[in-house]
């Protein structure tokens, strides 16, 4: 298939720039006779989060809090993805990372489109180096190619005292590669099923003699087709970034990223009008050869950080996104079919979505001496704002009709009638603080919170304008070291979520609150090489607008959900050479307070049981030479959709990977990683009657070398 190609920007040029600079910085570095070979150190504990060059599955230290603390210090459940992980499964986009994370599973919208759940809620939010971004349906798989990341840290449950508004589902922290004072130049080309094809460079190292300037430079180009027929995606990221140390104590770092795609969307599949889910080849195509989607990101970024006499630390960042999306479509999602061989009608149409955060956060943290212990205080204020519009359209003709079984996708291109139906700045400012006192020598109290001012202004319509004044979000942890591998901890947190539901008298619901009460255990053995944790948690979702029987058309702020359930999860090295990252979750949701819906799942698409597995064994003891393999699995229990009186439902599945590697030396690597070795056939997602159904991928392989010097 002859795919469209899109504008590269300055990626080709950086990429020469790049290898002009490893030239020259290899030049240099064989010209210091103290130079020596990079020796990785394999399976010991991370004494600092990054986790590249490490060899591990772990990592005994997150910054998802706004401070580096170990997991053990961390009252709730954290799952960290480490650049060894992504590199063994050949994880390349956030789809990848999230759907092989412990208890969080995907609402599919196509090839580059997701939205990921945690404990029964949508993931709204994400951060980018501890900074919120929002990640609605359409950006997160896009939104970063995960070679510009050293690691991605996920916690579940509330995340309201470092990222302000939201799900009480959790938040997803993306951990960026950063300047290195040594010289290290990678390269990575990799082919696959369904001709894809990747390549990666990445380069960093000292760019003064003192070796107080660094920089680095990550380029990636991704394309590839589908196992949909016609459907493909073209990714083009470039990442740059220096770092300078102003004192010994006192660094700035500035950098960009950019990245650009085009695709052919698809928008799934239809449900049968008695309840049964398609039965046709999983390549079946239902668009059109003019469908298109471009997107494009763009993220500045400034830090500074400082480190205080006494141990503490201040850290000053800056951020600024923009993002643009323009879809071109043509879907199911009018009708119904009787027969897996129907016409169906197919809905033509055009949307764009341009949006703009911007975001500046300082954050203080201080130890300070009281009654003869060691305590901690942090301190921060932010303030972020928000501009996004969207603007609609259907083609002319709306609608066509297409064959399920066989469809024909050459067909004219409509006009589009395209309109603005959405233009809307959000503001929020928040002060934050947390306080850790050392209460015993094995007993630790965490309380902080959060007060937020947030406003949203509609510029098409004034009268949807409404704001939010001083929500206070509390923070509550405590946590007992049984020894010193072992601790107990239990931990209360809260989120607010904004409403533009209206009451009869015209005014705004109060914001709805997630509410969360967990208790747990983590474990952290031979030096932080082997992480592990089990917790159970309740999350009370209280306020949700729901409809005021009394007064149709308007809401009331009576509506409550539940999420219960528990986790488990181990990483890291159980034994010399063998690496393992395994997590069960259990989860139930309820609507337990609306009179239309009472007693039903929250969440129909969250499986009650999710169980995630891949291990990984070596042969050499020399981690730089010899085969390894690998192999995991996926298990998810039934998932359902309905509407009315009509249910369809998928059933428990499970998928198998694999992997066999082998390293020449310290700088040749190869890889071959294989997914849904058994091809079972299952759908990924029900979701509505007339589209978003999702066949799972079927089986698929990657042959990956790896270059490092």
């Amino acid at each position: 298939m002859n795919q469209p190609t899109f504008r590269k920007r300055w990626l080709t040029a950086a990429i020469a720039a790049a290898a002009c600079s490893s030239s020259a910085f290899a030049q240099e570095a064989d010209q210091d006779s103290s130079n020596l070979p990079v020796v990785r150190v394999v399976g010991e504990a991370v004494s600092e989060p990054t986790t590249e060059d490490t060899g591990s599955y772990t990592s005994n230290r997150v910054t998802i809090g706004k401070q580096g603390l170990s997991l053990k210090e961390t009252p709730q459940s954290v799952s960290v993805i480490t650049r060894e992980r992504m590199n063994d499964q050949n994880m390349t986009t956030l789809d990848d990372v999230l759907t092989r994370t412990t208890g969080i599973t995907k609402r599919d919208f196509g090839p580059t489109a997701s939205v990921f759940l945690s404990r029964g809620y949508e993931i709204d939010t994400m951060l980018l180096d501890g900074t919120p971004i929002d990640s609605a349906i359409g950006v997160t798989d896009t939104m970063f190619d995960t070679a510009v990341l050293d690691r991605v840290e996920v916690l579940r449950g509330p995340a309201g005292l470092i990222q302000g508004s939201g799900e009480p589902s959790g938040t997803v922290n993306l951990a960026r590669k950063r300047a290195q004072e040594e010289f290290g130049f990678q390269t990575a080309l990799s082919y696959g099923s369904h001709d894809a094809y990747r390549g990666e460079v990445d380069v960093t190292g000292a760019l003064d003699e003192s070796g107080r300037l660094r920089g680095r430079f990550v380029g990636v180009h991704d394309d590839r087709n589908h196992f949909i027929d016609h459907v493909y995606t073209e990714n083009t990221t470039g990442y740059g970034t220096l770092e300078y140390d102003i004192t010994p104590s006192t660094t700035i770092s500035v950098g960009l990223m950019d990245q650009s795609g085009e695709s052919r969307p698809n928008y799934g599949l239809p449900q049968l009008a008695n309840g049964q889910l398609l039965d046709i080849d999983r390549s079946t195509y239902h668009g059109s050869l003019w469908d298109v989607k471009d997107e494009s990101i763009e993220r500045y970024f400034a830090e500074l950080e400082h480190e205080l006499d006494n141990g503490g630390n201040f850290r000053l960042i800056a951020n600024h996104i923009d993002r643009e999306t323009d879809t071109q479509q043509s879907t199911a999602g009018v009708s119904i079919p009787t027969s897996n061989s129907d016409d169906i009608d197919i809905w033509q149409w055009r949307i764009a979505n341009p949006r703009q955060d911007r975001f500046v956060d300082a954050t203080l943290s201080t130890p300070f001496e009281l009654a003869g212990k060691t305590h901690n205080l942090m301190v921060g204020a932010s303030h972020r704002i928000t501009e996004e519009e969207t603007l609609f359209g259907s083609g002319d003709p709306q609608f066509i009709q297409r064959n399920l079984a066989n469809p024909n996708p050459n067909t004219p291109k409509p006009t589009f009638d395209v309109n603005q139906t959405r233009d809307l700045e959000t503001q929020e400012t928040s002060l934050y603080s947390q306080l850790r006192l050392s209460i015993l020598d094995d007993t630790t109290l965490i309380a902080g919170g959060q007060v937020s001012w947030w406003e949203s202004e509609d510029q098409l319509d004034s009268t949807n304008n409404f704001e939010i004044d001083s929500e206070f979000t509390p923070y509550v942890g405590l946590i007992y070291d049984i020894n010193d591998q072992v601790s107990t901890y239990a931990s209360y947190t809260e989120i607010f979520q904004p409403q533009s539901s209206q009451q009869v008298n015209g005014d705004f619901l109060d914001p709805r609150t997630g509410q969360q009460v967990e208790l747990g255990l983590k474990g952290e053995h031979m030096n932080g090489a082997l992480n592990w944790h089990a917790s159970t948690f309740k999350i009370t979702d209280k306020n949700r607008g729901i409809t005021d029987l009394d007064n149709p058309g308007f809401s009331v702020a009576e509506g409550e959900a539940e999420s219960e359930g528990f986790e488990l999860e181990v990483t890291g090295r159980l034994m010399p050479r063998w690496d393992i990252s395994a997590g069960y979750a259990y989860t139930q949701t309820e609507l337990v307070n609306d009179p239309e819906q009472e007693g039903r799942p929250l969440s129909t698409d969250t499986p009650e049981h999710d169980l995630k597995l891949w291990t990984r064994y070596r042969f050499s003891d020399n981690p730089d030479q010899g085969w390894r393999v690998g192999a995991g699995l996926n298990y998810s229990s039934e998932v359902f959709a309905e509407a009315g009186d009509t249910r369809w439902e998928q059933g428990g599945y499970t998928t198998i990977s694999g992997l066999i590697g082998y390293r020449l030396n310290r700088n040749l690597d190869f890889a071959l990683t294989g997914e849904n070795l058994t091809d079972k056939k299952y759908f990924e997602t029900v979701r509505a009657r007339t589209r978003n159904n999702y066949y799972g991928e079927p089986r698929n392989f990657m042959l990956t070398m790896r270059y490092q010097y």
